[in-house]
């Protein structure tokens, strides 16, 4: 073997011991990087000092920010994450965004302060207790050392608040109730069969329901307005009103309001309609009435004169 052909080899050797010797870059996890206990009521709210550089592609960063809140008698549990980007108008957050397994959620803020990742909830609430673990994704030791949470006002540019989103998936217990992975909610059952079932009385200051084929064709020309006979005979035989659910129909099925609703205005301008040509007929019986108290008149002023 010549030297040309040894160092050819030992070059390639070394090549590939180079390459398996690099290690992807990994993720990183910095548990307990700060933590802080507020005994009193906080003046400004709670500013995170972060050393995350407000800079383009710095991190993408995961923040668990957890504890709990006197106060509030709840549990804190967050959940932000948020990416460094950039544009024509410079470095921003990118798609900002925040989700709470907790039972406090109070207003978040990300701003840039002196070129540093500023979080701050904007909140005074007496007798905070928080800490904070980060997931760096693109492995940043340095950005998760020397943080700090104090009280003080919020004084940064570049300010937007994260939109807290949550999602739940699958069958969910409530409190005398359940929510299934078909969509149907039950309060005071945990079988609902409509998308909205409630065993228990509802209130509210106003209920719209929405339903086509409003009954105004009542009013139309070729309607077959059913006469008064032909409905007393109908109720005779059946014991309620044509077209309209019986009293075991409703117990055994319940009834829907909209549907309902439109049946009873169906009724109520059927009997609009009778009460017009009951009307009409009237005037004509009292025009006829009129006119024989006339001829009755002038038949007395004859037979007197």
């Amino acid at each position: 073997m010549t030297i040309k052909q040894l160092c050819r080899r030992t070059g390639f050797l070394i090549l590939l011991i180079s390459l398996f010797s690099i290690k992807p870059l990994q993720a990183q996890v910095y548990p307990d990087i700060v933590r802080a206990l507020f005994t009193t009521t906080t003046v400004n709210g709670i500013k995170i000092k972060t050393n995350i550089p407000f800079a383009y592609a710095a991190d993408m960063v995961s923040l668990e920010i957890k504890g709990y809140s006197y106060g509030k008698s709840a549990p804190l549990d967050l959940h932000l994450c948020f990416y460094l980007f950039s544009n024509a108008s410079g470095v921003y957050f990118h798609i900002p965004s925040i989700s709470s397994s907790g039972a406090y959620t109070p207003k978040i803020l990300l701003a840039n302060e002196d070129g540093k990742v500023i979080i701050f909830i904007d909140d005074k609430v007496s007798h905070q207790k928080l800490y904070i673990n980060a997931f760096s994704g693109l492995n940043k030791p340095t950005y998760y050392t020397g943080w700090t949470i104090v009280d003080e006002p919020l004084t940064g540019s570049n300010t937007v608040e994260p939109i807290y989103k949550n999602s739940f998936k699958g069958e969910i217990t409530l409190p005398g109730g359940k929510w299934t992975s078909a969509g149907n909610v039950g309060i005071g059952t945990d079988v609902p069969k409509e998308k909205l079932s409630v065993n228990g009385n509802i209130r509210a200051h106003q209920i719209k329901v929405e339903t086509a084929n409003w009954p105004d064709y009542v009013f139309e020309e070729d309607y077959d307005l059913p006469s008064l006979n032909t409905t007393a005979e109908f109720i005779k035989a059946n014991k309620h009103l044509p077209g309209v659910p019986t009293a075991k129909e409703v117990e055994e099925d319940g009834v829907s309001v909209g549907e309902m609703n439109k049946i009873l205005l169906q009724k109520i301008e059927e009997l609009t309609l009778h009460l017009i040509e009951k009307d009409k007929q009237a005037k004509n019986h009292e025009s006829e009435i009129n006119k024989l108290k006339e001829k009755i008149e002038r038949i007395e002023q004859k037979i007197t004169n």
